[in-house]
This record gives structure tokens, sequence and C-alpha cells, in this order.
């Protein structure tokens, strides 16, 4: 995949050349939102970095290939770069090559316990990057590996084996021998041989099954029957520097393991380009925030394009510290879009990666750049006035919360995904405050200042009941910012979100009582498990109107911290697409 709408925009001041870099054997976590990695602890080691010159996309879409050879020196790093193309390759493709270095005795892929565990080195060496001379991090979900020898392949074949989800992708030969693939965990895991071994390729058959068998480039390609992005690659064909050029074009660019399940979630990536997205970087045709030059993305479907039928308009936002083509990897928007004939559009925050829910005043106003492109896309294509929809993770998700109780007479539904209602109960700085962000003293009349979202909306709502669907998403492992699930206690901001819905849908709000009968604490006019797996916890509240509408509903996922399943996505959807905002304010539902 060949793909030139993801900004480059990470230069490192070592771009271009092999540096040495500390891995500290107490950095065995980095936390950072939706990029976080954790592992053992272990000996104080080191890795060669090679940053390209070129320069990388936002972390958030950065790749990272860990290049496995069994010398610790800069002349053999140095050998793979030049030998293999790795350095040309790392710059047509703007990504980071890491050669981790095995201590005396090489690889530990027999596990031996009285000896520093390889597989947490790895996840090591990727917390380091943040805060390394080089200064270009990646995602945890494309962490690629190359073994350069049968050594290599062994390590590689272990890490998959009990660590899949630190292991995007990987390329590997035989075997030495002796060796055997230890029990592990057997998760599916995409791969590429480049010789013969027949043990791996058992293992793969098994874990990535079934699987249906294609030629391509002539190359054996084995893929899932049911997530096609499951698969594993069969060459033979040696290890040259072809055979990586054609690794990397059909494999590593391609994988993406999303950390939203115990072992990862293989998902299809998305290319902008052939799909036809709009990109808007740094535009300042709005006219909003004194000419503030604001970026976005749209996708128009096909169907759309070229057609006077009115159509629905949605908004995705995506989490703090991220950025739009991110936002839309992980949501898949576009491709419901695709199927429904609907148009979407990711903007990007217009400071520091955050949005200003707030509506805070000392900031540009996210609030009037939203409202802005809304007629933007009504002078380019037919939207449906009545049907525009909210939707955002984290971050984004205050960001819905807080345009569908600020401006209900906008927006029909909303569908929220890992964050609560932020944006109207604390202003700016009592948000930054309470999540340990904030350096600065404030005083108390600060620190409980309404928001001027809350102002907004409680004029906006003062004269008028407005009624709005909302879904709320969460996963249950998922404690970013807040307590986390079970609610247990009625001081918790889910429950002030949930209550402040439901009396704005005319829904009765009562005492907050602990319920044990689902995995959330929460208990709703109707409770039931979705998905062929029963992973997803469906809580339904109905308004007391005379329509009885189903307006509030909270859904999440077992086993799954910050993160999205993109069947929520889907469940998103089939809910708010019934709804539209009448012209006198009311809403209306159809099948």
């Amino acid at each position: 995949m060949r793909d030139n709408l993801n900004e480059i925009e990470k230069f490192s001041p070592f771009g271009g050349e092999l540096i040495l870099e500390e891995v500290a054997g107490a950095n065995n976590e980095f936390k950072t939102a939706e990029n976080s990695v954790s592992t053992a602890k272990g000996q104080d080691r080191d890795m060669y970095s090679y940053v390209p010159k070129s320069g990388c996309p936002d972390a958030k879409q950065g790749q990272v290939l860990f290049v496995l050879r069994s010398s610790a020196s800069k002349e053999s790093a140095e050998e793979a770069l030049k030998t293999y193309g790795l350095d040309k390759l790392a710059e047509e493709r703007h990504f980071t090559v890491l050669f981790p270095n095995p201590l005396d005795g090489g690889w530990n892929y027999a596990q031996d316990p009285g000896r520093d565990d390889d597989c947490a080195f790895f996840v090591r060496c990727f917390a380091a990057l943040p805060k390394s001379k080089g200064g270009v991090a990646g995602f945890n979900g494309m962490m690629f590996y190359l073994a350069l020898d049968e050594a290599g392949s062994a390590m590689l074949s272990t890490l998959s084996a009990l660590h899949p989800i630190d292991c995007a992708a990987m390329m590997i030969g035989g075997y030495p021998e002796g060796y055997t693939l230890p029990e592990g965990v057997r998760q599916p895991q995409v791969s590429w041989l480049y010789a013969k071994n027949a043990q791996a390729e058992q293992y793969l058959n098994e874990v990535n099954g079934p699987l249906a068998e294609t030629q391509r480039n002539g190359v054996r390609v084995m893929t899932n029957t049911v997530n096609r992005n499951i698969r594993h690659f069969v060459s033979e064909a040696g290890l040259t520097p072809e055979e990586i050029v054609k690794a990397w074009d059909m494999m590593f660019s391609e994988a993406r393991r999303w950390r939203n399940d115990t072992y990862g979630t293989y998902q299809e990536r998305t290319n902008f380009t052939e799909w036809g997205f709009i990109p808007h970087v740094k535009d300042s045709s709005l006219g909003v925030n004194d000419g503030f030059a604001h970026t976005w993305y749209e996708y128009v479907p096909e169907s759309v394009r070229n057609s006077d039928q009115k159509v629905p308009l949605l908004f995705y936002f995506h989490g703090g510290n991220c950025i739009p083509l991110y936002g839309a990897e992980q949501s898949d928007w576009h491709r419901i879009a695709k199927e429904n004939g609907f148009i979407v559009v990711y903007p990007k925050a217009s400071t520091q990666k955050r949005w200003n829910c707030w509506d805070d005043q000392g900031e540009p106003s996210d609030f009037a750049f939203v409202l802005a492109l809304i007629e933007h896309m009504k002078k380019l294509y037919p939207i449906d006035e009545t049907r525009i929809y909210a939707s955002g993770f984290s971050m984004g998700s205050m960001m819905t919360n807080a345009l569908c109780c600020a401006y209900p007479d906008v927006f029909a539904a909303g569908a929220a995904f890992n964050a609560q209602n932020l944006g109207y109960f604390k202003n700016l700085k009592s948000t930054f405050g309470t999540l340990g962000m904030g350096g600065k003293q404030y005083t108390e009349e600060e620190l409980n200042a309404p928001s001027h979202t809350k102002l907004i909306a409680d004029e906006k709502n003062k004269d008028h009941k407005y009624r709005i669907a909302l879904i709320q998403n969460s996963g249950l492992l998922d404690g970013l910012g807040v307590r986390g699930w079970p609610v247990k206690e009625a001081d918790n901001l889910w429950l002030e979100t949930f209550d402040y819905w439901k009396a704005f849908n005319n829904i009765p709000v009562t005492p907050f009582v602990y319920s044990d009968e689902y995995e959330t604490g929460l208990s709703a006019d109707v409770s039931c498990y979705e998905g062929d797996d029963q992973r997803f916890i469906h809580h339904i509240w109905y308004s007391q109107d005379e329509e009885h509408l189903p307006l509030y509903q909270v859904m999440v996922a077992k086993r799954m911290p910050h993160a999205v399943d993109l069947r929520q996505i889907r469940f998103a959807w089939d809910f708010i697409r019934h709804y539209s905002r009448n012209a006198d304010g009311t809403l209306s539902y159809k099948e």
C-alpha cells in the first residue's frame, strides 16, 4: 500500500544517521492515550536506531521495523541497512528502523529464566522511542519485525507465540536445529516466510485458519476466510532487498494490530488516496477563529459525488493527542458511509491535538470550526440538514457530548466513545487539573466557573425541550481519567453524564443502585448482551414522551481497554441513522 495523504511531520536531528539509543531496564511502560505499552523490567541495554531523513508521520500513524541480527556491533547494523536496502526503503516509505542489540549468548528464544527476557526488551525499545535522541515514535499496533538469520527467526516466533499483541507482523526464515515453538496462546499472526520452514508454516496454518490460498506476485498467500486481514505469505525466495520491498508493500504496510482485545485485532488499513479522501491541510478558507488555518478530511462516496439526493453528514472527532487520519482508521466510518451513502468529515482539533469541548474563550473555538464546516459542506454537497450526526473517541467523545448538548438544534444524534460530558460539567482549568495535566495553581473561582459549553447548553435548552438520540460506548477495562468499571459509587462522572442525558430526554432519573446482574454495575429499561461472542453489554433507556423512543443507550465491551471495537461503530450507526431533526426542533424516528 502506498499512500501520500499521511502528513510527514516528524523530523529527527539525527535523520539519515544510525545512532545508539539507551534502553533502560526500568523503562518498562509508556503511557499515552491509545499508544500505551507495558512489559516486565529487565537489564539496561541499548539499540541502534535509523530515522529517515525524509521524515515520518505522526506517531499514531508511524511504523517501526525491528531488525534482528546476531551481532551487537554498529558495523553489523550499518551492513544490514546497506545490504538489504533498508535505509532506502525507510526513506521512501517513512518508517523508523531499530536494531535491538542482543546480549552475549545471542537471543533468548528458549526463554531461559536466568537470562534477560528479549520479548520484554523489544517492548522497552518501543517505549524508549518518544524520549530518545532520534525523537520519532510509532504506533504500538504497527511494531514490525525482520529476522536476518535463524536465531532471529526463532526469537520472533517465540515473541509471536507468547506475546502476539506486541508483534503486528514478522518476516522470518528457517529455525536453528532443535528449536521448537513454545505452546503459547495460539493467536493469529501476520507473517512472511522467506525460507522453507515446515514447523512455522504448520503453526501459522493452525492459528490463522480457516484459510483460502491464492497466488500474488509469485507468493503463496494464505488468508483467513472470516477476517481477510489475518494472513501469512509463503515465498521461500530467500532474503533479498527485492523480497523485503515485496513484503513491505504486500504485508507490513497493510498490517495493523489494534489493542482493543486481549490479544489485539487485525483490522483493514485505509489507503486514503485510493479511497478519494479530500484533504484540507491548514486551510484558512472557512473564515472563522480570526483566519485560523484549520485541517480536516472529507470522505464523499462515489455514489454521492454526482447526485442531487440529500444525504446525511457525520463528523468523527479523534482522541486527544491524535490526528484525523488515525481516527479514520480507528473508526472506519468511511466504510459504513460508502455502504449507506452518506458523507464523513474527519476534522483536526485546533489546539495541541485536543478539542476545545469547553468552548473556552481563550482558545480557538472548535464549535465555530464545526459549524463553519457544516456550512462549507452544504455549499458543496446536497446535505440533509435534518440528519447531521456527531461521533468521536476519548476527547472526541467529550466533543461529541458537548456539541450534542450545546447544539441539539443542529445535530440529530450522537455516538460517543470512551469519555463523558466533561465539556458541560467542568471547565478547561478544572478538567486539566483533574487529569493531572496542568502545572498552574488555579483559584477556587477559576476552577468552579461554569464552562462556556454549559452556558450555551443551558440557554439553548431553557425554552425548548429538545431531545437527542445518543449512544455512549466504553470498554470494561477502560478507566482513563475516571473511576473504572463497574460503576459502584454515585460519585462518578459516568453517572453524572448518564443522568444528564436521561433528564435531557425525559427519562426518569432515579438514585443510583449498584446491580451485579451485568458487569457494568448498571441497570436500565432493557439490558442485554450483544454480539456472537456476547462481548457487548447493552443498556437502553426509553423516553417518557408519547413516542417512547430508546433515545439513550450505553454499550460497554468486555476485555477492552481505552479503544474501539468496530462492531460498536456499526451498532452506533444502526441506532443513530433512524433519527432526524425537524425544522421546529423536534426529533423524528424513521425505520
